[in-house]
């Protein structure tokens, strides 16, 4: 199975946060963020992908899953085990997320056959370890499947989650520290960058690239409203 891991295009600035247009804590993307989402698209069409996408179903990450879905003329599969994470219980208690059949109201691209339980976010803050397991039971899940190749658009949070489940079961070389680990991908986890995994029918690792941002020219390496440079790759065979 091919995986692809990508945190969502940059989101608008924070003076937009307050916005009525939308409800608290789902906000868009950027205009840098659109750009970032295409390139993204376009450099997965380059490598030929056409599996499903599974996202988080935030708007800034459907918006960046539509982009891909557009170029790539594949489904999308809102997935809440890749929401973000909530830092207070007062932020999960204000969060208003979307239905399924909303989303697919102004998402057209979501899969016919697209399931989404309501509410798929908790109503408090959530913890790294948390985070972990939640992660744990999706790629358990997800990788058992015959799915060749997918691609997965999620959050920092979910990034982390995910990253820590893949090198404590193939071995990536990182951090066993889940605190180190926080601190490492956040310096590196760009938006719409690209981290790959591949691994074998038995779950091994066959390789991985990590932090990939070839495809981002130096004005569009970001962390939301942080410029970035650009991130070393690690690359595991």
């Amino acid at each position: 199975m091919k995986i692809y891991i990508t945190r969502h295009g940059q989101v608008c600035p924070k003076e937009f946060f307050g916005s009525t247009d939308f409800p608290h804590g789902d906000i868009p993307l950027s205009d840098v963020g659109k750009k970032q989402a295409i390139c993204l698209g376009n450099q997965l069409k380059k490598a030929g992908f056409k599996g499903k996408i599974i996202s988080s179903p935030y708007r800034r990450t459907m918006m960046t899953a539509t982009a891909v879905s557009d170029i790539c003329s594949v489904g999308i599969y809102p997935d809440g085990a890749l929401r973000e994470m909530f830092f207070s219980d007062e932020s999960a208690n204000e969060f208003s997320g979307m239905t399924l059949d909303e989303l697919k109201a102004e998402f057209p691209n979501v899969a016919d056959n697209a399931v989404l339980s309501y509410p798929w976010w908790t109503r408090h803050s959530d913890t790294n370890e948390e985070i972990i397991k939640r992660l744990e039971k999706f790629w358990d899940e997800i990788t058992v499947t015959d799915e060749e190749e997918v691609l997965v658009v999620c959050h920092g949070a979910s990034f982390y989650g995910t990253i820590c489940y893949f090198n404590k079961k193939t071995g990536l070389g990182l951090t066993d520290d889940v605190e180190e680990m926080a601190d490492y991908l956040a310096e590196r986890n760009l938006n719409c960058g690209i981290s790959y995994i591949e691994i074998d029918n038995d779950g091994k690792l066959v390789s991985a690239k990590l932090f990939s941002t070839e495809h981002l020219s130096n004005e569009l390496l970001t962390s939301n409203s942080n410029k970035k440079t650009r991130p070393e790759v690690v690359e595991k065979q």
